[in-house]
């Protein structure tokens, strides 16, 4: 999973990564308009079907995915020789049911509609926000057409190709999982940090699945994939099965405008200032991923850009660990009042103290039990070290 593998050109001529690097540079869209014929040469006008599922979620992602650019959305997914079959917020809900049972024709129920291209299969699965778990397993917290989003998930999840888990609710159950919530809800493959308790786990499935998280994600990061998944190729994800060409390069803090600010410590502890965000709380030094150099709306601004911190909406285990927002990593308690930055210095020694104040971030924000796809005998290694 965590290999990449080239199955040829993802374009005539051009290979993958510098498929990736050029499409970095231009944004999705743009890019697959400019390259549509060589696009669609590469995915053989498959016209993959798209299934997108939503469940316990705000909305965001759909919205930040019309919000696409140049062309608009319809003419990039057109590009990449995809169709979304169902969506409940973009298609018409229509259809009148008595007692569970359908009173019109087929062709006007959208729910009927969901049923038939689950019958189908062959399509991709999109889902958007978490899959609530509760109450007692039934996962009826969150329904459609009197349905738990968690059984049409499971139902969906058997017979699709690949899942794409957008957002980072549906990720790692984000915003919608946060403080324990009462709905028990579940990321796809994780719960935060987790991979032991996504809602496959719970539904004892193993599928193919690829996080692209983000409060909300950049509609760059889910057309690339959608176009890497459906040209074939093996898509190289992290530890937390997101695609490497975005949230594993770098840390935010890395390429943000305002580092040249942090190095002359000119940190503001306010917002919309000209200096760096540290000290209002900016996560952006343990957050990764390409915000900085890709920009948001069109290519225009970023969270930092525009006088606000970055709060680390792309990581596991978003929002807990990253809470309270405007406060600095360093002044969160650790051990008995001890904050990180002073645990770090006391633990490590000065000769080892910017790798360690790094470990001791990366240890309060929670980032543990990140074993990806390997095999059982790595993961058993690792728990018999846990436990001496």
């Amino acid at each position: 999973m965590t290999g990449e593998k080239m199955d040829g050109p993802v374009l005539p001529g051009l290979g993958r990564r510098a498929f990736l690097a050029l499409a970095a540079t231009t944004g999705a869209a743009a890019f697959l308009a400019m390259h549509s014929p060589g696009v669609a040469a590469a995915i053989a006008d498959s016209r993959k079907k798209l299934l997108w599922l939503r469940g316990s979620g705000c909305g965001g992602c759909t919205a930040s995915f019309l919000n696409g650019g140049y062309p608009d959305v319809l003419a990039a997914l057109d590009s990449v020789g995809a169709v979304i079959t169902y969506h409940d917020g973009l298609m018409a809900q229509q259809g009148i049911t008595l007692d569970g049972v359908s009173k019109t024709p087929d062709t006007y129920n959208a729910l009927k509609k969901l049923d038939l291209l689950i019958d189908s299969g062959d399509y991709v699965l999109v889902v958007e926000g978490a899959i609530p778990n509760g109450p007692d397993g039934t996962g009826k917290y969150c329904t459609t057409g009197g349905r738990a989003v968690k059984e049409i998930f499971s139902e969906a999840a058997e017979k699709a190709e690949t899942i794409i888990a957008l957002g980072t609710c549906a990720a790692f159950g984000g915003i919608s999982s946060a403080g324990r919530s009462v709905t028990d809800a579940r990321g796809v493959a994780y719960t935060g940090a987790s991979r032991f308790n996504g809602i496959l786990s719970e539904l004892n499935m193993r599928k193919k699945v690829i996080n692209v998280p983000g409060c909300p994600a950049h509609p760059d990061w889910f057309l690339l994939t959608l176009a890497d998944v459906l040209s074939g190729a093996e898509v190289t994800v992290d530890d937390y099965r997101r695609p490497a060409a975005f949230f594993s390069k770098s840390a935010i803090h890395d390429t943000c405008t305002r580092r040249g600010s942090y190095d002359q410590g000119q940190r503001d502890t306010q917002f919309a200032g000209e200096g760096c965000l540290y000290g209002a709380g900016c996560k952006g030094m343990i957050t990764y991923a390409d915000c900085p150099v890709r920009r948001w709306n069109g290519g225009v601004s970023t969270c930092t850009l525009a006088g606000g911190p970055c709060v680390g909406c792309v990581e596991a285990e978003f929002p807990g660990a990253f809470m309270p927002f405007f406060n600095r990593v360093e002044d969160r308690s650790l051990i008995s009042g001890t904050n990180v930055d002073l645990g770090a210095k006391v633990i490590l020694g000065a000769a080892i103290l910017g790798a360690g104040v790094h470990a001791v971030k990366r240890l309060a924000i929670g980032d543990n039990d990140n074993e990806g796809d390997g095999d059982e005998e790595k993961l058993s290694e690792k728990r018999s070290r846990r436990g001496r």
